[in-house]
Formats: structure tokens, sequence, C-alpha cells
């Protein structure tokens, strides 16, 4: 008899076309579902992420969810997966959870952490995981435009071309930036998140941040819906989704940095 399996996983993005399937790419869903396939007695396994994230992203806390069939518990399928996966991709924790679950339509607030590399030169330690900006930044310019992205509103302004859902209205709950010992990190939380969104904030706040556009370009992008008005989108190796929340909750253990 089957069971909804709820896996919570991290990865490292960098080798992978994003989480999604594409036909003739390596991505984290088609390697997952080839472990489990094997687990379960060659028959397929579909599994559904609390988000997808694009080529090059990285996750420190996917949660993923999927139908199995096959005898082993939770603790030996965790064990297997260990084993068969890639470096690349580690699994936090597994369990059985109620036949409803959802991974993506039960997440309550979903988080992405965008990492900056301020020192001079970049540091080769954040390479892959950080984008590297050592030019000066006007903070409270910055803070004014931070200031004005919270609420609940259409996000087509902000979204990519190849984004292909019609409601795009998403609740952004918290947009911060802070830096620390040569590092600087944007928070974005909301309910969800638009294809591209947070790197397409990510780049027109930078381009805020030089001076090359005043905070009020927010409010102007996200009357008008025009993607043309922002600035660019921000290279895919800075991005974390960094945790996803569940009204019933028990957080993985994974550490804060």
């Amino acid at each position: 008899m089957s069971r909804r399996i709820r896996f919570d996983l991290a990865y490292d993005g960098t080798d992978f076309a994003g989480w999604q399937v594409q036909r003739g790419k390596t991505t984290i869903q088609s390697v997952l579902e080839e472990a489990l396939a094997r687990l379960n007695g060659n028959r397929r396994v579909s599994v559904r992420a609390a988000g997808r994230t694009d080529s090059g992203v990285h996750a420190r806390l996917q949660v993923c969810d999927f139908l199995f069939d096959g005898a082993a518990s939770d603790d030996e399928l965790a064990h297997a997966l260990g084993g068969m996966l890639p470096p690349a991709i580690r699994p936090l924790a597994l369990r059985t959870v109620s036949a409803e679950f959802h991974a993506r339509k039960a997440a309550r607030i979903k988080h992405y952490r965008y990492r900056l590399d301020r020192s001079r030169y970049g540091n080769p330690i954040h390479a892959r995981y950080a984008l590297h900006m050592p030019r000066e930044l006007d903070l409270p310019a910055l803070e004014d435009a931070l200031s004005r992205i919270p609420g609940r509103r259409d996000w087509s302004g902000f979204t990519s071309s190849r984004c292909d859902i019609d409601d795009r209205v998403r609740e952004v709950t918290v947009a911060e930036y802070h830096e620390r010992g040569g590092n600087g990190r944007f928070e974005f939380q909301g309910n969800g998140f638009l294809t591209h969104m947070v790197r397409n904030l990510v780049g027109t706040l930078l381009h805020i941040g030089e001076g090359k556009l005043r905070p009020v370009v927010i409010d102007r992008i996200l009357s008008a819906g025009d993607r043309r008005l922002a600035g660019p989108t921000a290279p895919a190796h800075g991005l974390h989704l960094w945790n996803v929340i569940y009204d019933d909750d028990e957080a993985a253990s994974v550490p804060e940095h």
C-alpha cells in the first residue's frame, strides 16, 4: 500500500539545470526521481516540490513530497537516499505524512536569501554561493526601496517573460538587507514567488544602491507591471531557498549560516 512521504533536502544547484525535469538535462527532480524509482521496484515516483528553483539556484531547505509503494521504513528510505544521491543533494529529514499533504500548496511561508560577497577582490570560498559586489551601496536608498516592497499585490513587473502563471498576486511579508563581516544578504519572505521574481528584485535593488535608479522606481514597476522598468536579473548563484514553513512544522535541523 502506498504512503505519502515528506522529504526535506538541501542542494548545491551549481551543476543542475534547476529543480524541474527537463528533457536532456540533469535536474534535481530528475536525479531524485531516478533514485526513488530504483527503491520503488523500478516504478516511477513523481515528486512535488515546495518551490521550483532555477538553474544554478541553491537550497538550504527544500521540501518535497511523493507517494511511495516500497516496504522500506522512513529511516531505511532516508538512509538509502543518502547513499544513492550525489554529494550535491543531501537528505535532511524524511517522514510519512497524511495523504493530503502537498509540499507547495501547504507551504505558509517561503524564505529566500540572496547573498553578496562584499570583499574587495572576491573570496573564492563564496564564489559559488554569493554574487561578488565590491562597489559601495547607498544603504538609506536601499532601505527606502525595500520599505516599498512588502504587501499583497500583482508582481508582473518583477517576473520573467517565461512565467506561465495567470494569477500573479502574491503577498511578500519581509524584504530586508543586512551587512556583516564583509558579507551582505537580502531576505525575502512571502506566501509565494514568481519566476525570477527574487532575482529581478535583487537586480533592481542593486541598481538603486549604486545610484542607477531611484527608490521610487519600485512603485512605478508595481503600478505599471512593466518588467522593462526594472533592473537586470541578478545571477542565479547568489540565490538560496532558505526555508519553507508550514502551520504544523517540525523544522529540519540545518545550520543558520
